[in-house]
């Protein structure tokens, strides 16, 4: 127990006082008597009233010490340390990304997290707000400001842990809103702290991070690809895995098919942060796949995934250069692309890119290699490499020597797989980020964009790696990206980054070939369709046989209901009523942010005015008010015992007059 104003135990020396003035207050009785043969009597009640001959039990002097006691204890205004948040309004960021289901802390991270959130909530202040934001894939407000805490208690337990990584800068930016007007306001962050903010994020909030989970013992499927020969008769699967533990660890990976027959299987001994790959040849084109890593880690959800063969449609891929040999070799080498080469100066001879019947406008895709044509541009997706001027997408403000490339954000498909460490380039064109496009790649001196990729009239303030496309209704469908850098200053085509990062740049912006349709989406993440003229619907089938309908507008259609695990089938229907099958896609949780499920004791956040730590924030707990109304009921029962005579002649008389009414 502890006390704010412990001076007040000083009063304590009225104790003793109030003992002494006992002990020497005479206490005689006046009566009338018949005879003084009586005051032998009075002689020796004299005598009785000596102070140590009053040691007696009395009542009054019981009851006057006690309420004493009672009210210095209260005016010390005593304490206990409680784990609980001084303020009015608890603000509660929970985080529910993939990581968070890790099962290191019994029974998962979440429910620690919730159970700790609970605690706060049940020592909270009276009279106090509590607001629960759920930080997952997109931010939620389940519960704002109440102060009833059922309703509070509801919305944790409500909470689940999801398949992809955390908002947790929106959800952050939101708790900085909600208390920006509440100075007393306290904000309360409980996650693994495996998030990426943003650079120099700031918050102004009195902000506490509480971190949650304590082992990292997991092995994740890294990759799981499926691609066709050169004949079209047969696939390869391609099969990644990462141990992310500090330990040796041996699991089985085993390959079957959707019908659950085994195909192939594979003893897997991974040492500390290592990572291995399989391939599995010759195997079927008419069936999906499924790669399994058999065994127990501390996070299930990535020890499995899905994969679908990929569209037998080539890529119609048009490359205007002077000559780049790492550029075309690198191209020859991807799968399912026709590549043509051309030169600057036969570029107004060449005819518009060929397009079978079944192509789309979206599926074509023509690289400028340190090229802008002086003539129209090409109808088309379009891949911009070292511009030397501006054109009506973009603005060229100078240069860059020596700049040093680093990634956006980890999430983003178009950065995935691909490693820039140690890169060295000569120079780079400078650009101004164009409003169609978001940043895969900035320098890091200037923070000049290296890297862009978006969609034309498309809007990059609503656009991010976890949605790429942004589809919407007016925009025309033409994909652009820009490389500020020529690949031939630089060391890129030396290192195997390069082809895939080429891989990524086909697929943001020619996804799936023909179809228009990628092969693997993130959950969550949205799909962007481009079907043909005739088509009036497209039906999705999700994993678990659930139909989602869908009406295209100008020849496309997004769908964005991926938050099951599996394959999805999709459906054309078209002025006939025919509805034929038209490709597939897997949706798969592997995410190597949340595989990564080490956790981090800290949060850096700039502008907080509560330093982040890892204890439970703690907050004085009073108790003086039911010491007050203790004090003051024993001061009641004081007075009616002293006169209780007189009490009790007065309710006599009151009853009289009532008698007499």
């Amino acid at each position: 127990m502890n006390f704010l104003t412990p001076l007040a135990f000083v009063l304590a020396a009225l104790l003793p006082i109030i003992v002494a003035l006992y002990f020497l207050k005479l206490r005689r009785t006046e009566q009338r008597v018949s005879s003084t043969y009586l005051w032998r009597t009075l002689v020796r009640d004299t005598a009785a009233n000596a102070p140590w001959q009053k040691l007696k039990p009395n009542l009054l002097l019981l009851l006057q010490l006690l309420f004493l006691l009672v009210l210095i204890v209260a005016l010390a205004r005593p304490f206990l340390w409680s784990e609980q948040v001084a303020s009015s309004h608890l603000i509660l960021v929970l985080d529910t990304s993939a990581s968070m289901g890790a099962t290191d802390v019994s029974p998962n991270r979440l429910s620690s997290a919730v159970t700790q959130a609970r605690r706060l909530i049940e020592n909270v202040a009276a009279g106090a707000r509590v607001t629960v934001i759920d930080a997952g894939a997109s931010v939620r407000v389940p519960v704002s400001g109440t102060t009833d805490k059922g309703a509070a208690f509801g919305a944790l337990d409500a909470l689940r842990a999801g398949l992809s990584d955390t908002d947790l800068a929106s959800a952050l930016t939101l708790a900085g809103a909600m208390a920006a007007n509440e100075p007393d306001a306290q904000v309360v962050i409980l996650s693994d702290g495996h998030v990426t903010l943003p650079e120099n994020f700031a918050l102004t909030a009195r902000t506490q991070f509480i971190p949650i989970g304590s082992g990292r013992n997991n092995q994740a499927l890294g990759a799981f690809t499926l691609s066709s020969d050169a004949s079209g008769k047969t696939l390869t699967a391609f099969v990644q895995v990462v141990n992310n533990g500090e330990q040796a660890s041996t699991r089985r990976l085993v390959l079957r098919d959707e019908t659950g027959a085994l195909v192939a299987a594979r003893d897997v001994n991974l040492a500390p942060s290592q990572a291995q790959s399989f391939t599995f040849p010759d195997l079927k084109t008419d069936t999906a796949y499924r790669a399994q890593l058999e065994g127990a880690d501390q996070l299930a959800l990535d020890d499995s995934a899905w994969a679908v063969a990929p569209s037998r449609e080539k890529i119609q891929v048009r490359v205007v250069t002077t000559g780049n040999r790492f550029l075309e070799t690198a191209l020859a080498l991807l799968p399912n692309v026709e590549l043509t080469t051309i030169k600057p100066d036969e570029l107004s001879l060449s005819p518009t890119l060929p397009l079978s019947i079944t192509q789309s406008l979206a599926s074509s895709l023509t690289i400028y290699d340190s090229v802008i044509p002086t003539a129209t541009l090409s109808s088309g997706n379009l891949f911009f490499i070292a511009p030397p001027r501006a054109t009506e997408f973009f603005s060229v403000t100078g240069q860059i020597q020596a700049p040093q490339p680093i990634v956006v954000s980890a999430d983003d498909p178009v950065a995935r797989y691909v490693d820039l460490r140690d890169v060295a380039i000569q120079d780079a064109t400078r650009l101004e980020l164009p409003k169609w496009g978001r940043a895969v790649w900035v320098d890091r001196t200037s923070g000049a964009p290296l890297l862009v990729v978006g969609e034309e009239n498309g809007d990059a303030s609503s656009r991010t790696p976890r949605n790429p496309s942004n589809m919407r209704d007016d925009a025309s469908g033409r994909r652009i990206g820009i490389l500020a850098f020529d690949v031939r200053h630089s060391d890129l085509p030396l290192r195997v980054a390069f082809p895939l990062l080429l891989a990524n740049v086909l697929d943001a912006l020619a996804p799936g070939g023909a179809s228009g349709i990628a092969t693997t989406v993130e959950p969550g993440h949205a799909l962007a369709l481009t079907v043909k003229p005739e088509t009036t619907s497209v039906i999705v089938r999700a994993p678990d046989g659930t139909n989602h309908t869908l009406t295209p507008k100008q020849g496309r259609v997004a769908f964005d209901r991926t938050a099951q695990l599996g394959v999805y089938e999709i459906f054309v229907q078209d002025r006939a009523g025919k509805t034929e099958p038209s490709a597939r896609f897997a949706v798969n949780a592997l995410n190597a942010d949340e595989s990564d499920i080490t956790p981090r004791a800290n949060l850096t956040i700039r502008g907080a005015t509560g330093a982040t730590n890892v204890e439970l924030p703690r907050a004085r707990n009073e108790w003086w008010m039911p010491l007050a109304w203790i004090a003051l009921g024993l001061l009641i029962v004081e007075w009616l015992v002293a006169y209780r005579g007189q009490v009790t002649q007065v309710i006599r008389k009151a009853s009289n007059v009532r008698r007499q009414t």
